[in-house]
Order: structure tokens, then sequence, then C-alpha cells
């Protein structure tokens, strides 16, 4: 404690204390303005060398993490700024410049952040045309509620390729610079082509989105060797990342029954999916006014977790495609003792359907029936025991007397149906039943083939204890946020049953500043790193 001196006048004192603190003022002044203009060159840089010149003046201004940290959070000052439909474009670290349409509500205020949806546009494998001819029936997707924007993809750069993860993550960057985003309802809609490219984003890209919304589209297409996608597709990467999906029975290129034993794996796998198919439709959307209602509810509904407390994620590489939230995986490789995760990666297609068997027929010239001429083997018509020369009279109770006749009768058997034939053989009649499965046989597929070893960790987070199970991963890093976990307390992880890691950590500025300008997303500010090395068992 500061006394006066013996016998020195109170007021002596405090003159004195007010006269260091004066001194003291312009230097704490000084300080502030420096931290000011760093942090406005920060929200104003547009290139990559200007964010790093701003976050290396932030770090020379010395201020701790819990100051950098409040600035985060808070964010950059918005201004009024153009609304309306606006075509922009924006350049990829190549040079290719990639166009696209921003449509912002009239009503927009910079001080009430807005949802963002991103709208990929189908028919993407012929070149970019002029204009912005990409976007049609725009007036279906715009919203008073929300900023819209609407990427170009050509076969230059189609939507399952790194250079539009790179165009994509630079146009929100963009978006968010100039305006108020809430960024977790930012939502990915796709339809055929771009619901494709939905997938693949849910895929590859995962942590900006709250949910997909794909239409038309098929996954499948992304473990197609001739697609030239970049990466591979894990199904457990869609944990945690609610798809909303919708094709047409009639579709003439991805018809629902084709997408539904993805939705089955997608499910059995722990995906949430909402899967919407529609009989009469082909590959159009033709049920927009029955299912918008259902659309809008999903999205309202669905909102992202930034931090969520258990994610999954796989990739085969540790420079690319390695990044979910907080988990980076930083090495791939084997390691003894490590754990066995459960694959998810077959679908169940049909199989060959069991033949009718009714190769041959005749129609018998009184018109009394149809003469068997041939019986297919192995088919249903084996099964039921018909016979070269049985003579048909009747299929299903409908009488018989033409091909076109039993053609009809045949049309309209549903699976599982039972019908009875009543024939003629050797002049005596007699009754046999056609048995058609209720469902066709089924045979496993490989649904996205591999063809490079990859890695895959999976974290669940329980107060200050996060549970790790790996396979393939040699290291990795926690990202460690203080919304997530309480810094005044020990952190342990627990990787494969081992304890890697157990002790308090230390908020860094510099952390702070290098995932925040990373994500540009006031819900992901990460204080620490915990870097874990995957230790062999014993």
């Amino acid at each position: 404690m500061l006394r006066a001196p013996a016998g020195a006048p109170a007021c002596a004192l405090i003159a004195l204390l007010v006269a260091g603190s004066a001194g003291a003022l312009p230097a704490s002044a000084a300080a502030n303005e420096a931290l000011d203009a760093a942090f406005a060159r920060l929200w104003a840089a547009e290139t990559d060398q200007e964010t790093a010149a701003a976050v290396e003046a932030i770090l020379a201004a010395g201020a701790d993490a819990g100051e950098v940290r409040a600035r985060l959070r808070a964010g950059r000052p918005y201004a009024p700024a153009p609304t309306g439909r606006q075509a922009l474009s924006r350049r990829n670290r190549d040079g290719v410049e990639h166009p696209y349409i921003l449509h912002v509500p009239a009503g927009y205020d910079p001080a009430a952040p807005l949802p963002l949806r991103v709208y990929l546009h189908g028919g993407v494998m012929r070149p970019l045309p002029a204009g912005d001819d990409w976007w049609r029936g725009e007036d279906r997707w715009v919203r008073d509620d929300a900023i819209v924007v609407a990427p170009a993809s050509w076969n230059g750069s189609p939507w399952w390729q790194r250079s539009q993860i790179e165009n994509v993550d630079g146009l929100l960057a963009d978006i968010k610079r100039r305006y108020n985003i809430d960024e977790n309802r930012v939502h990915l809609l796709g339809v055929s082509d771009g619901a494709t490219g939905a997938y693949y984003f849910a895929f590859k890209a995962a942590t900006p989105w709250a949910a997909y919304l794909a239409f038309i589209g098929h996954p499948a297409v992304l473990g197609h060797p001739g697609t030239q996608v970049d990466g591979q597709m894990h199904v457990v990467n869609l944990r945690g990342r609610p798809l909303f999906i919708i094709n047409g029975a009639n579709d003439r290129l991805y018809p629902a029954a084709m997408i539904e034993p993805y939705v089955r794996l997608f499910a059995d796998a722990g995906v949430e999916v909402a899967y919407r198919p529609q009989a009469e439709a082909g590959h159009d959307l033709s049920w927009w006014d029955a299912e918008v209602s259902r659309v809008e509810a999903f999205i309202a509904a669905t909102v992202r977790s930034p931090l969520p407390d258990a994610l999954s994620w796989e990739t085969e590489s540790a420079v690319e495609f390695n990044r979910s939230h907080w988990l980076v995986i930083d090495e791939l490789g084997p390691v003894r003792g490590e754990a066995a995760l459960e694959e998810h990666n077959l679908v169940s297609v049909p199989g060959p359907r069991t033949p009718l068997g009714i190769d041959a027929v005749a129609e018998l010239p009184d018109g009394a029936g149809l003469r068997l001429a041939q019986v297919g083997s192995e088919s249903l018509a084996e099964q039921a025991g018909l016979q070269p020369d049985d003579v048909i009279l009747e299929m299903g109770g409908a009488t018989v007397r033409t091909v076109e006749q039993a053609r009809a009768v045949i049309l309209e058997v549903r699976p599982g149906q039972d019908v009875p034939v009543t024939l003629q053989r050797g002049g005596a009649p007699l009754q046999l039943t056609l048995r058609f499965p209720a469902t066709p046989p089924s045979m496993p597929r490989i649904a996205f083939p591999r063809r490079r070893t990859s890695g895959r960790v999976e974290l669940a987070r329980s107060g200050n204890t996060v549970e790790a199970s790996t396979r393939g991963v040699r290291r990795f890093t926690l990202l460690v946020s203080g919304d997530q976990f309480d810094l005044s307390q020990p952190i342990r992880v627990v990787v494969n049953g081992a304890v890697a890691h157990d002790a308090v950590v230390t908020p860094d500025a510099a952390t702070l500043l290098r995932w925040a300008t990373v994500d540009w997303d006031r819900g992901l500010l990460f204080d620490a790193e915990i870097p874990v090395e995957v230790q062999p068992a014993p």
C-alpha cells in the first residue's frame, strides 16, 4: 500500500497521484489509438497481404488476448451498404474471375444481422455464359428476410472442385465485410448440378453451413471418376449437418429410386436427413408450390452450432479438406492400437430382377386363350409351375384372350402382389399363382470409391474433457474456445483411451487472430490450440 511520508499533508499525496496518472494517460491513450487504428485496418483489409499487415499491427500494439477477443466478438462496424440486385465478381488466387449475383433486401439494417442463403445453380458442364444467365428463375429464391447470393459455376470451375471451395469461401468473406450476416443461419441450396455441389461442400468444407438443401441432384456423381472431383467423399463428414433432399420419381437423370439407397446410407451413418420424394415429378421443380412451406420450415429450424460437442471428420489429406470446426487433422498414418471405427460406404442397389418368364405365347385361333410356347428358366412363371403348352385363360381374375390383355394385367401388378392364373393343361383346368416379390433383390456396392488412404477422428466433449477416437491419424490439433471450455480449469484430452493432455491452456492473441482471419465468424473464436500426437498402444 502506498502511504504518505510522515508529516506530509494528504493533499500533497493526492497531487502526486494525479500528476503520476496524468503522465500515464497519453501513453495509454496512444496505445488505444494504435489498437483502434490496427483493428480499423483489419476490418478494411481486402487482400491476404493487407490482413497480415493488420494482424501484425494489432500484435505490435500490445493488446492482450482478452482485449483482442472482445473486439473480435463485437466485430466490425457496419455502415449503410447498397441493396437490391448486384452483379459482382471476385478473383481466385490463380487469377480466375468468378462472377456472382447478390440480392440484399431493401430494408437491410446494418445493426440487425440477416440470414444468408447461397444458391448453387445447375447445368455447370458447359462454358460460362455471357452476362448472368446462369441463374434462372431467380425470383423464386429472392427473399425480403435474407441476403441471397448466387455464384457462377461452369466446366472450368464446377462445384465439386477446390476452385469453388476457394471461391465460395472468398465470397462469404466479401459479403461479411460489407453486410451484417447471422453466421449461424447460412444455408446452402442447390438444384441439379448445384444440389450435387451442395453434397460436395457438406463432405469437404462444412464449417460455415447451418444445413444443406439438395433439389434433384445425386451424391453418386461425386463418386464417378469421369466427374473430375477434387478429393474423396466420406459419409461420416455429414454428421451434424442436416440435409433436406427432394427428387422426382420420374426424373430422367436422377430418379428417386436411385437416390434412396444413399438416403438410407446417410441415415444409417447417423446423418440427419429430411427426404421428400415426389411421385409425379421429373427433373424439374414442378413440386415447388406444394413443398415450399416445408423448405422454409426446415431452414427456419436449422441453426448452426458453431462449436458442436460431437464431431466426426475424415480426410485423405492433411493439407486440404482437413478441418471441421474445432478439429484440424495434421498428419495421417496408422498407429498401433488405434480405434476400430465403423465404416459407412456401402449402398444396397437393386440387383437383377427375377424375370416374368412368359417368354413366348400364341393367341389361339378361336380366342380361347394364350398358349405358352416357352417358359423362362429361373423365372416367376417357372416358380409358379407354368409349363410350355399350357393355355392361359385368366390372370388376376381377368379374361385374357390376347397378348394385349395379358400385358395390361401385368402392368397393373404391384410389388408383393400374388396374381392367380387359371389355365388348361392337357385339357384339364388348373389354378396356379404368380408371386411377385415384395422388394427386388439388392446387392451391396461401394458408394464412393477411394484411391487414397484416409484418416478419421471422432470427438466427444463433456465439460472440459474431450474423448477422441482415431483411425489412420498420427497428429491432430484441437482449437480451444472459451465459449466451449472453462479456460480457468485444465482441459483433459483422452485419445483411444490414453490421456494425451491434461493442463490449463493460456489464451493467446495471435491464435485468436489467426483463426478469426480464416473464418471471419464471430461465433468461432479460438483462444488457444492443443496439439495432439496419437501415441501407439503399449
